[in-house]
């Protein structure tokens, strides 16, 4: 994965009112946490941020004044729209050392079930991996051409690049084909138009006595 280089800044204000005051100026907040060293609050900004995960990097070297860490980009923080970036949280690491994040799940490939009628469902988008910084893979890539109707692909049968372990549950499915659910056909217009037929009701008829043959 290609290792990005952000310029970051010490800050001084915290809080809600602060942030909303960088965000204001192009900045989005960060913490930087992690190898039994303290929290660092720093300030990025946004549009080197962007970059960088749009380039699909994950891990990154901070320059904070003389200082330079390398770190991951472990956590981010959105609007409830989705489209502002709010918060980053960042993890120290080092390079002879495994790290544990999520990698997006790309699917490659015209699966042979949709080509055939069926429907596609992909129930896992992000993954999660161990492996050492110079190895996380930018994606985790599935190839489903030869997926057919009632097709599924586990976890269990993907293959990560070397020196990648996938650690989410090897049962689980990733990917799967059906055939879409057959529909119930919507009444004619004669069956809409047809009144609803009469509910019959059965009345049980009493029984008369008998009168008892032969009494005097």
């Amino acid at each position: 994965m290609e290792q990005a280089t952000l310029q970051a800044t010490k800050r001084q204000d915290l809080g809600s009112r602060a942030a909303r005051r960088l965000r204001k100026q192009g900045i989005v907040p960060a913490v930087l946490y992690g190898h039994q060293l303290g929290t660092v609050h720093l300030s990025l900004p946004i549009k080197e941020v962007e970059r960088v995960l749009h380039a699909g990097s994950r891990m990154v070297t901070l320059e904070i004044g003389g200082t330079v860490e390398t770190a991951l980009l472990k956590d981010l923080q959105y609007d409830s729209m989705g489209d502002h970036l709010l918060h980053v949280d960042l993890s120290r690491i080092a390079m002879d050392q495994k790290v544990a994040l999520t990698v997006p799940v790309e699917l490659h490939g015209h699966a042979k079930g949709v080509l055939a009628g069926g429907v596609l469902d992909q129930a896992v988008r992000d993954i999660e991996v161990s492996c050492l910084p110079r190895d996380i893979p930018e994606k985790i890539r599935v190839e489903i051409a030869d997926l057919g109707v009632d097709g599924i692909i586990y976890v269990r049968d993907l293959v990560p690049p070397p020196g990648v372990e996938l650690l989410q549950d090897p049962d689980a499915p990733v990917v799967s084909i059906h055939m879409p659910e057959a529909e119930e056909a919507p009444p004619t217009p004669a069956e809409a138009a047809a009144p609803p037929e009469p509910e019959l009701i059965r009345r049980e008829k009493e029984e008369e006595p008998t009168e008892e043959a032969g009494k005097e």
